[in-house]
């Protein structure tokens, strides 16, 4: 009876083990970089506000962020590059509109390309126009392209690209853009200065989800499945 049961807690304990073992194996490892960029792309989608930031600090802007995923007309993007609408509204009116395309051209990191539009009226409402109608001509893109990369850390993506950043509409200035995106918010700061490096302006703004997350892609169950060693069929099944 004794010996019966030391077998069982050492299977127990062994059990245990090697499930806890697959969990931390799970959790450590780095999803396959065209995840990574569907899923970013998916939690950056949606209508976003800073209402609690305004709450706790009255002097921040109230922002409405709206973001949808849009056709780019006329355009050779890299393959697998996921294209998003960006529409910025302060009291109901838009004051900053952009194009973001994700994509990686390595196995660890997203870059995030930030496009401008010449004209940007044409486009405003994108985001609450039928299906059908969320494109944009290429032909609609100026010369202005601003990148940003970003590294999958614990379920969230950080980037950042200091110290170099973007070129500003002022001679000699720059913009520098952090950026955290996670399932349901996204901070973001644009720090910009003058040509002599100093600080103009730079106020970071928390978004929070409006809408529900959209659903993730089965590509990340097939992925767990496959670390844990559960997608590949044995010879002896």
């Amino acid at each position: 009876m004794q010996i019966n049961q030391l077998k069982f807690c050492t299977l127990s304990t062994l059990l245990l083990s090697v499930t806890f073992a697959q969990k931390s194996h799970a959790a450590t490892m780095m999803p396959p970089i065209l995840f990574q960029v569907e899923q970013v792309s998916q939690w950056f989608t949606g209508l976003f506000d800073n209402t609690k930031q305004v709450a706790d600090n009255p002097m921040i802007p109230q922002i409405t962020m709206s973001n949808c995923p849009v056709k780019l007309i006329g355009s050779d993007l890299m393959e697998n590059t996921e294209t998003v609408y960006l529409e910025q509204t302060t009291g109901g009116f838009p004051f900053r509109v952009r194009l973001y395309s994700f994509f990686s051209n390595n196995d660890s990191q997203v870059t995030i390309s930030i496009s401008r539009f010449l004209n940007e009226t044409s486009l405003f409402g994108l985001c609450d126009r039928p299906e059908s109608e969320q494109f944009i001509n290429a032909t609609n893109l100026d010369d202005f392209n601003c990148e940003v990369n970003l590294s999958f850390v614990s379920n969230t993506y950080v980037g950042t690209n200091d110290p170099e950043g973007c070129s500003t509409t002022f001679p000699g200035g720059k913009v520098v853009s952090d950026i955290v995106i996670q399932p349901n918010s996204i901070d973001s700061l644009d720090s910009i200065f003058d040509s002599n490096g100093n600080l103009l302006f730079g106020t970071p703004i928390t978004f929070n989800r409006i809408e529900a997350v959209p659903e993730p892609s089965i590509l990340f169950g097939l992925f767990i499945l496959s670390g844990l060693g559960l997608g590949k069929a044995s010879k002896y099944d």
